[in-house]
């Protein structure tokens, strides 16, 4: 599958601007690497598989490194949900990030299309 290139630029505008913000975060991340993760938390969801924000944080703490840029892309509207996790990182959404796609189709907004990036 190959995605039109207004969706593949505007993931390169999102994944620039996350990696300048890394930069700023941490002098020393020259390259501005940063994690990420997708967290579902609406439709495709069984209840016996929806983690709270402790099991997420628990799940994913040994992989990610205390203090680090951390974006996480997802279906979750209270952004206040993460609450542990930006105690932990410097944690950014797609939300953060609309000045650099305006004029982008919405339909192509969220965790199924340019959060893959």
């Amino acid at each position: 599958m190959r995605y039109i290139d207004e969706i593949v630029c505007a993931a390169a505008r999102i994944v620039k601007a996350v990696r300048e913000r890394a930069r700023k975060h941490s002098a020393s991340n020259t390259k501005g690497e940063y994690d990420s993760m997708h967290v579902r938390r609406g439709d495709f969801q069984f209840k016996n598989v929806k983690l709270d924000v402790d099991g997420l944080y628990k799940e994913s703490k040994d992989y990610l490194k205390e203090g680090d840029t951390l974006y996480i892309a997802t279906d979750e509207k209270k952004k206040d949900f993460f609450g542990l996790f930006k105690e932990h990182y410097d944690v950014t959404f797609l939300d953060d990030y609309m000045d650099v796609i305006e004029g982008v189709n919405p339909n192509y907004y969220g965790t199924c299309i340019m959060d893959q990036f």
